[in-house]
């Protein structure tokens, strides 16, 4: 038994009736039917891009089993500017970086056989640990400088996607208008 919560997005000019058909057949067969109703918000004008569509969802959600269906500006079809590939090119260069600095610093390539948690103040053999995580507290093991370097990469490749998403953004006219639908059942 569950609650749940499920996105999917359609054409602005898709047939409403298979779309609901389709959440009510999914609700069928995965849990105890649809409850309904679906609220198509068609006096919102299409918004941003898909992530403003999940908050405006979002806020304006009353709680279990409220379904929305809002527009907004799709881009996943923009054209691919010289500057969207160079932000692309810096964006998966930093996802490696990441990785590779990870790999570098992880507990598992300290010298000594014990690890102390600066949390709970246990001692954990190095061989054992199967994550940079405390088994027992769940506290992240690496140094305070190998943290705050991974954050700063994070930021950097998280600023690199704001870039992607504004390029992408400018491209406005050759958008398609889509709509984010939000659904729940229960099983």
């Amino acid at each position: 038994m569950g609650h749940n919560i499920c996105h999917m997005t359609a054409d602005e000019k898709c047939d409403r009736r298979k779309i609901m058909n389709a959440i009510i057949e999914r609700a069928m067969d995965d849990g105890d039917g649809y409850n309904g109703p679906m609220h198509w918000h068609d006096e919102v004008p299409p918004l941003k891009n898909c992530d403003e569509a999940e908050k405006w969802i979002e806020a304006h959600d009353t709680g279990w089993y409220d379904d929305h269906a809002v527009r907004f500006y799709d881009y996943t079809s923009a054209e691919i500017t010289p500057k969207i590939k160079e932000l692309q090119n810096k964006h998966a260069a930093i996802i490696l970086k990441i990785g590779e600095y990870e790999k570098q610093h992880s507990v598992k390539n300290l010298k000594a056989a014990f690890i102390g948690c600066p949390e709970c103040g246990s001692k954990l053999a190095k061989d054992r640990l199967h994550s940079e995580f405390c088994p027992l507290c769940r506290t992240d093991l690496r140094s305070k400088t190998t943290l705050d370097t991974l954050a700063g990469y994070r930021q950097k490749q998280s600023d690199l996607w704001g870039k992607i998403k504004a390029e992408k953004e400018k491209q406005k006219s050759k958008a398609k208008v889509k709509w984010l639908i939000k659904y729940e059942y229960h099983s």
